[in-house]
């Protein structure tokens, strides 16, 4: 089997010529990939996603894996390494049906101790039982639980206000994402009488037992491990937010973000209640006293 790519009378698109001699059907299947592959990048594009073969930062970003671990002392070693000056805990918010709720707040209702390593599970008073909590079990009685990894970061507008104004490349910006099943607008798989591919928006759609369905879109990007893999594409700081209402199905976006200039790297995971960010003094700074952020240093 010979592609070749030729471009369109468009900017934006391609022709893809197949040249083969496998049977009908495999050809179709591979026809209805690429144009699924197609749609899906045509929606990222419009929604601030740009693919990418290499990730100009890889090294850089791998001394910095040990944030994956924290909070803990390694947060600091880890950011040093990288010649940042401090790391910030960043609370995701709590929520009631009118305002947000921060951590310390909670704390102070329930009448317990916060500090900068304090977890969700430290706070919350659940049925009735005062903390702490089991970990994957911490819903407060009366503030709930704060939405965990990126999706929750993304709801933090403000935060990347700050950071855009903290990068000399605030539209040159590269994200890790998780789980990139997620990200797939639609699910590429064998259609209903198994013989040809289709494109649904059902998350849940039945396919064949035998056969395996492949997520558009999870090619095209380089990994970085920064406590899982991740796949990297290329975005702009003030996109971060749309990006949780990328995917249907399981939305989550991008679980960490860097600037071309390297001046701050932050980090969530699909478990965390809360972000990290390793950055310099005056980053932290402008961060601690932004409105809407609740963001402690981690000593």
């Amino acid at each position: 089997m010979k592609l070749r790519v030729e471009p369109s009378d468009t900017i934006h698109n391609a022709v893809v010529l197949i040249e083969s001699n496998l049977p009908t059907r495999m050809t179709r299947l591979l026809l209805a990939y690429l144009e699924a592959e197609g749609r899906d990048w045509q929606h990222f594009l419009c929604s601030g996603l740009r693919p990418l073969t290499l990730d100009p930062h890889l090294a850089w970003v791998q001394q910095l894996r040990h944030l994956g671990r924290a909070p803990s002392p390694l947060a600091r070693s880890a950011a040093e390494l990288a010649g940042f000056d401090t790391v910030l805990l960043i609370r995701h918010p709590a929520r009631t049906d009118d305002r947000d709720i921060t951590w310390t707040e909670v704390a102070h209702t329930n009448g317990v101790a916060i500090s900068p390593t304090s977890m969700w599970w430290d706070l919350a008073v659940t049925d009735g039982s005062t903390p702490p909590q089991d970990p994957y079990d911490a819903h407060d009685d009366r503030f709930g639980t704060p939405t965990d990894g990126a999706e929750g970061l993304a709801e933090i507008t403000p935060l990347f206000e700050v950071l855009a104004g903290h990068t000399s490349t605030p539209e040159v910006t590269f994200g890790a994402i998780f789980d990139t099943s997620s990200l797939a607008w639609h699910t590429y798989g064998p259609g209903p009488d198994y013989s040809v591919a289709y494109y649904t928006t059902d998350p849940g759609s039945a396919v064949h037992p035998t056969l395996t369905i492949v997520s558009a879109s999870q090619i095209c990007s380089p990994l970085v491990d920064l406590g899982r893999t991740m796949h990297v594409v290329q975005t702009a700081v003030t996109e971060i937010p749309a990006l949780a209402k990328l995917a249907e199905g399981r939305a989550h976006g991008i679980d960490a973000l860097w600037p071309d200039s390297q001046e701050w790297l932050l980090l969530t995971d699909i478990d965390w209640p809360y972000s990290i960010l390793a950055c310099n003094q005056a980053t932290a700074k402008a961060v601690r006293t932004a409105q809407n952020i609740e963001a402690v240093e981690l000593t």
